[in-house]
This record gives C-alpha cells, structure tokens and sequence, in this order.
C-alpha cells in the first residue's frame, strides 16, 4: 500500500517525509481504529482511508510543525473511524433508538458569559469535561461519545447530567 501513496505525490522529499510518517504512525493509526471499530477489516479500511486523505493534502499538512503532525493524523484517523463506524451502524439492520432526555435545563447556561462558562469548565473533573467536549461541544451522540470513552451509553448521559449540574452550581 505505501507505494500508493507515494504515487499520489509529487516531490522525492514528500515522498520521503510521507514514508517516514507512514512507519511511525501507521500502528497507532490501526490501534485508534480498532478501538472504535472493534473489527480488523473495519480498522484496517481506515487507516487506508485515512492516509489516502493524508496523502491528497499533503502539501497542507508537510507544512504543519512535525511537533503537532502526530495530533493531526490521530484527528484524521479517528475522523475517519467514526465515519466508518456511522456507516456501519445506518447500514445494519439492528438500530437501537435512544431517548435522549435533559436532566438540566440549558437554557441556564444561555445566560451566562462565554468565558465565565469556560472557567467554570475548566474546574470540573477530567471525566466530565471529556464528556462534554465530545456530547455537548462536539455534537457526537451519547452513543459515539461512550464508544470513544470506552463508557456505557447511560454513563454518558449520567456524566452529562452531573457535570451541568456542577456546572450551574459553579455559576
């Protein structure tokens, strides 16, 4: 497969810097996927898909700083992965529907200032602002959110729940 993706670019030293980011994260790229997935195949066809994009935007990405090139291809690969995870779930036959119900009401949270919001998130614990960078900011469905976080379904929502309220204790 590298020699594919070689093929797609169009300088020796792009050629050079994408086989050196190809060896270095190709196994942390299938360790992502097959998190999300729970299927070689599945995780396998992601990381292709994933340095397929790599290799099509190269020119944009050689020029980001190598210190911040391995954050852009874990985003990349994880991107990737859900997308196919989504995929997978729309194509199957078992859809599960979930009622996602407010325990707090948001609209609280509209009254108060942005950066008086961001510092009162910045004093929750880690398990509650992950929770709510992914559901809240993100927009991933609790669902998404627990496979990401590697928590049950109602462990999101129950985190959710509690870090608005500690968040309107906060403010």
């Amino acid at each position: 497969m590298l020699g594919l993706y070689l093929s797609m670019l169009d300088t020796e030293d792009e050629r050079n810097l994408f086989e050196e980011l190809y060896r270095k994260y190709s196994q942390d790229m299938y360790a992502i996927a097959f998190d999300i997935l729970n299927n070689q195949a599945d995780a396998e066809d992601a990381v292709h898909q994933s340095f397929l994009k790599i290799a099509n935007n190269f020119t944009k990405i050689s020029s980001i700083p190598r210190n911040k090139i391995k954050a852009y291809i874990v985003i990349i690969c994880r991107n990737t992965s859900l997308t196919l995870y989504n995929q997978n779930k729309r194509d199957s036959k078992h859809k599960c529907q979930l009622n996602e119900t407010e325990l707090v009401d948001d609209s609280f949270f509209d009254k108060e200032s942005i950066d008086d919001l961001k510092k009162a998130i910045r004093q929750l614990p880690d398990m509650y602002k992950d929770v709510l960078y992914l559901y809240s900011l993100q927009g991933f469905s609790a669902k998404q959110t627990a496979s990401m976080l590697g928590i049950s379904v109602n462990n999101v929502r129950q985190r959710v729940m509690r870090a608005k309220q500690q968040l309107k204790k906060i403010l």
